[in-house]
């Protein structure tokens, strides 16, 4: 199973060194970083042997999608998302991709609810507005989803069908919605999460988190094709 992990990067490449340092050796084909190559960032993913694809705009959907557009190339069989703040736990990777080996399995969504956080590391509010756009997927859609969490593998042929296009907030709600209404499998597996080292003022992550729950309620209410059916859940 040919697999490439696509890292947003934010600033910090302290950060982003430690999590392509933790990545577990033999599980990864490709490592793409997106984001800025200069500085400590650029430093990191040289040192490491990792791919760096510039996207100077921000974003988190619109550097998944630079990264998506890199390997489109040459497409893996499996992607793999995570953050390269140091909130997710890369050594987490086997548990991610395992479920892929059994037949049937498209999705894979790692599941900080389901896991350990570290203390702090995923505010109430947060956790509460993703239990929210999670019980607003089951309603509309008859999927129950746990969290809406960034650390997720899917395979390459899913990912086209799914068409994910959201630029920021809504990447992560989009991919989940556009999964319950195709009827896409999706297991969920426990991850952890870490504090990010990059922390936000306490006013710019107040108003962050409030655009941010907005555009997720948004991207789940907004009307989209229905996929075609395949039988699928979340287990």
């Amino acid at each position: 199973m040919r697999t490439a992990a696509i890292i947003p990067a934010g600033s910090d490449g302290a950060a982003l060194s430690r999590v392509l340092a933790a990545l577990p050796s033999g599980h990864l084909e490709q490592v793409v970083v997106v984001g800025s190559s200069a500085g400590l960032v650029g430093e990191a993913v040289r040192r490491h042997g990792a791919t760096s694809v510039e996207e100077p705009r921000p974003g988190h959907g619109r550097a998944c999608l630079a990264g998506i557009a890199y390997v489109a190339s040459a497409p893996p069989d499996v992607v793999v998302f995570l953050r390269g703040d140091g909130s997710d736990d890369a050594e987490e990777l086997p548990a991610v991709l395992s479920p892929l080996f059994s037949p049937g399995v498209d999705f894979v969504m790692g599941s900080r609810s389901r896991g350990q956080p570290d203390p702090g590391a995923w505010p109430a509010s947060v956790r509460f507005a993703h239990w929210v756009a999670a019980r607003l997927i089951l309603l509309l859609y008859g999927y129950r989803y746990t969290d809406l969490g960034p650390f997720r593998a899917v395979r390459w042929a899913a990912i086209r069908r799914l068409g994910p296009s959201d630029p920021d907030y809504g990447w992560l709600a989009e991919m989940q919605v556009n999964a319950a209404r195709a009827r896409v499998r999706v297991v969920e597996v426990p991850v952890s999460t870490r504090r990010a080292r990059c922390a936000r003022g306490t006013s710019e992550g107040f108003a962050g988190s409030l655009v941010a729950g907005l555009k997720v309620l948004l991207t789940i209410l907004r009307p989209r094709p229905l996929g075609t059916p395949t039988g699928g859940r979340v287990a």
